[in-house]
């Protein structure tokens, strides 16, 4: 057994840029990506698909919105084999900076009633270039901290980026709801809605400030090690060669994990966080109760995704998982029978359990736990494919599946419990039938034969 070295009392965790470099690029990133889940219901759907009902256009412009998760994979694939063989830091400097120009392009974006069908396709175009940076940037900012993070503190600090969703969505929503509040809804529907779109292109600058001078991370320099020029070899022995592919080949029980676990995350966040706010529209209640309760709960995840995941690193990631999913899954029908009554306070306590706690419990206990079933050389790309994929099947069709089952209902819930139900089972049964890893390994680091280095953690 290997005793991991001890850090001195006096360095912290992790190096402070390194912090604020992971932090920053995903609120970058879930800033831009919850602004485009908003904007889809309340605005792309009149501006972009005109000509339908109102339910219709909401569905059409929530197929634009899956459209970036179905980009994910291959951004995960591509930046994954990039950041496992050249650098985990130019990954991170290439996907912000992609997720920045597209985004402040959808705010320069003219409408269809300026160009036409040109419009609903460069808006397409431009959420594909979103998914696939995405595809990268979380991935990599988990594995940048996962690589600095001592063994017993990998649950906290992997769980960091995920404050970012926290801190994206409290940005992104804080900023429609004070522009809503500050200009008409002909005003709002005119230019209003780019103003938020706009802003992502100074968050972008200042996130490349950040990232400029940042240090290669210890796991991939003890990977990387220099080698002669390799001979020229054939595509398809390039392609079977690929981290991508070796992943894969030495890990398919894991990847399957990966895919699976979080399905009730993804879609509890889709569903409460996003097609909520569709859904009341539909019902022609008022959406400030939801803006604002998400707004506020998004504030509260910078406490509680953290709080899970020293949580994880004490009892286990499997038991913080399994407990969000449960809370998904019971509240899935007493959530939109709280929404239907337009109380408040009432919306705001179900916005509590279902993203304050269930979705938090998830989302900070598995990032740690799926970086910890893959050595370094595959890390990357073994958790960016696997992990897109699952968001793209389990979370990116959500809004546009959930918005189809209420068409399909006659505009009952009935068909959205399903769903959600359907998808915190398969976080259940994954999870449950995983391997417990926070103390299984304390690096995992493949050999010249492929095989793993295991070192203990205790």
């Amino acid at each position: 057994m290997t005793t991991p070295p001890q850090r001195p009392s006096s360095q912290p965790l992790v190096p402070p840029r390194v912090a604020l470099a992971a932090i920053f690029g995903t609120t970058v990133e879930w800033y831009d990506f919850a602004l485009y889940g908003i904007a889809a219901g309340l605005v792309f759907n009149k501006l972009y698909f005109p000509g339908s009902s109102p339910l219709v256009g909401t569905i059409l412009a929530f197929g634009t919105f899956a459209i970036g998760f179905l980009a994910r994979p291959l951004g995960g694939a591509y930046f994954g084999e990039r950041g496992d063989t050249k650098g985990r830091k130019g990954v991170l400097v290439a996907t912000l900076l992609l997720m920045g120009l597209a985004t402040t392009g959808i705010g320069l974006l003219p409408t269809y009633g300026h160009i036409g069908i040109a419009a609903p396709i460069l808006l397409t175009l431009l959420r594909f270039v979103q998914g696939f940076a995405a595809g990268g940037e979380k991935t990599g900012a988990l594995i940048l901290l996962f690589e600095n993070a001592p063994p017993k503190r990998r649950g906290l600090l992997t769980s960091l980026p995920a404050i970012g969703t926290g801190t994206g969505t409290l940005l992104s929503t804080g900023a429609f709801a004070v522009i809503t509040g500050l200009v008409s809804e002909d005003a709002f529907l005119s230019w209003g809605w780019r103003i938020p779109f706009l802003f992502s292109a100074a968050l972008t600058f200042f996130g490349l400030w950040v990232r400029r001078a940042l240090p290669e991370s210890p796991g991939f320099q003890r990977e990387s090690v220099p080698q002669a020029p390799a001979p020229t070899r054939s595509r398809r022995r390039r392609i079977a060669e690929s981290r991508c592919v070796t992943a894969w080949r030495r890990y398919p029980k894991e990847m399957l994990i990966v895919i699976g676990a979080g399905a009730a995350e993804n879609a509890g966040y889709y569903v409460y966080g996003t097609f909520s706010i569709t859904y009341a529209d539909d019902r022609g209640l008022a959406t400030a109760g939801l803006l604002s309760g998400i707004t506020a709960i998004s504030a509260l995840k910078l406490i509680t995704v953290p709080a899970f995941g020293a949580l994880s690193d004490r009892v286990g990631r499997r038991p913080v998982s399994l407990m969000g999913a449960a809370l998904l899954l019971a509240s899935a029908w007493p959530f939109f029978q709280i929404v239907d009554t337009g109380q408040t306070w009432a919306i705001w306590a179900a916005l509590l359990i279902t993203l304050g706690l269930g979705q938090s419990a998830i989302l900070g206990s598995q990032p740690a736990f799926f970086a910890e079933l893959f050595d370094a050389s595959v890390r990357f790309s073994a958790v960016g494919i696997a992990n897109n994929i699952g968001t793209v099947l389990t979370g990116g069709l959500a809004p546009m599946l959930c918005s189809a089952l209420l068409l399909w209902f006659d505009h009952s819930i009935t068909g959205i419990v399903i769903f959600i139900a359907l998808m915190s089972a398969m976080t259940i049964v994954t999870v449950g039938l995983a391997r417990e890893t926070r103390h299984s390994l304390s690096t995992v680091d493949a050999t010249p034969d492929g095989s793993r280095d295991l070192q203990q953690a205790s």
